[in-house]
């Protein structure tokens, strides 16, 4: 690679690739999950922007709830103010694990992608996570 193609490519063949960091006081940010119980359902309420690094982050949480109510889940996204493809994948692959029901209502930008890649046809989506979580009740044995 010449000084030039690292130049246009933004690629730096002489440097180790540096390691991603948080936003200078993101630590002290909130978390984008949280994770509890409710009437014997588990329910996750997400909030922020979804992205790649956020959907990492919330994996093993997401994970652990799986473990803890293979039956059902619920997802509150009523917070969320972004979600790209990474949350839709996520999403999808918990739908593909269990009985995933989603808790609104979904901001706009979120509700736009929902419906642009036709997942509400896919996904339980409910008004409300109260909704959400007495369609799970309803639905375990």
């Amino acid at each position: 690679m010449t000084m030039y193609d690292a130049v246009t490519t933004g690629d730096d063949a002489s440097r180790e690739p540096e390691p991603k960091q948080r936003e200078s006081g993101a630590d002290d940010a909130p978390s984008p999950v949280s994770r509890e119980q409710r009437d014997g359902t588990e329910l996750l309420t997400l909030s922020g922007d979804l992205d790649l690094d956020v959907v990492e982050e919330i994996a093993p949480v997401l994970e652990a709830a799986l473990a803890a109510q293979p039956g059902g889940l619920v997802i509150d996204l009523s917070n969320v103010t972004f979600a790209d493809s990474s949350a839709l994948n996520m999403l999808l692959r918990t739908h593909a694990r269990t009985k995933l029901h989603l808790g609104g209502p979904l901001q706009p930008v979120v509700r736009r992608l929902f419906e642009i890649t036709g997942i509400e046809s896919v996904l339980n989506l409910h008004d409300s996570a109260a909704a959400a979580l007495e369609a799970a009740g309803r639905a375990r044995p």
